[in-house]
């Protein structure tokens, strides 16, 4: 399987946006080649953000923006991107949307004999009640979008996935612009957090994981279109 190289999580962001205006099932697997933090624009916005975004770039995580809510996350070569371009039944609800997703990464997970859950983590950063958890720590968030298409509605799923464990640096630089950005909230603690490098030992499995992902998606994605085609 071919990870899609994008130089910034920009360029990923925006793969995926042209990806979900053309409105196609499609699915693409990506990592960026540079670190980044990425919030909502709508945060990102804001004029108490300046100052600490600037001091995030100045320790080599620059901030970027993109439309979805939710709250910051990290890019960069250690996490690994599945988006998802799915056509969507009348009944089809967000829920189901959230549990295709996060039922592929589990599934890709068991590949290496990896069990996972779904809910929220305490402390982790972008917290909600679909993350993919393991041993009860967040090792992948999950965003959508929907909207309205000629015959239906299509949506745009997304994981990111932890597969290296970030820089110690990484969680200080979080946390300060979770305070600014989100006060209300807990901020991320690095013990909240598991990555793929940390379950999967060899170099062999490691590696083999995209693939792994790509066929738990494509089985999913089969199920999901003969049930959007019996409900129609």
């Amino acid at each position: 399987m071919i990870i899609a190289p994008f130089s910034t999580a920009v360029d990923g962001i925006a793969r995926e946006a042209s990806l979900f205006q053309a409105a196609q099932t499609a699915m693409l697997i990506w990592q960026a080649e540079k670190t980044a933090l990425v919030v909502p624009t709508a945060l990102s916005r804001r004029e108490t953000m300046k100052n600490p975004m600037a001091d995030a770039a100045r320790s080599g995580w620059p901030v970027v923006s993109r439309g979805s809510g939710g709250g910051i996350v990290p890019q960069g070569p250690g996490t690994l991107n599945l988006a998802l371009i799915v056509p969507l039944s009348d009944s089809s609800t967000m829920n189901d949307g959230y549990r295709l997703i996060c039922d592929i990464v589990g599934e890709a997970l068991t590949r290496f004999e990896v069990t996972s859950t779904i809910g929220a983590c305490e402390n982790a950063f972008c917290d909600g009640d679909w993350n993919v958890l393991v041993g009860g720590r967040k090792l992948a968030g999950t965003a959508q979008r929907w909207r309205v298409v000629p015959g239906g509605r299509i949506a745009l799923i997304h994981a990111a996935i932890l597969m290296q464990t970030p820089d110690t640096d990484l969680w200080p630089i979080m946390q300060r612009l979770h305070e600014v950005a989100l006060p209300t909230h807990a901020p991320p603690q690095a013990e909240a957090h598991v990555a793929l490098d940390e379950l999967v030992s060899g170099n062999m499995n490691f590696n083999g994981f995209p693939g792994a992902l790509v066929r738990a998606a494509e089985d999913r994605l089969t199920l999901h279109e003969r049930q959007r085609k019996a409900a129609a």
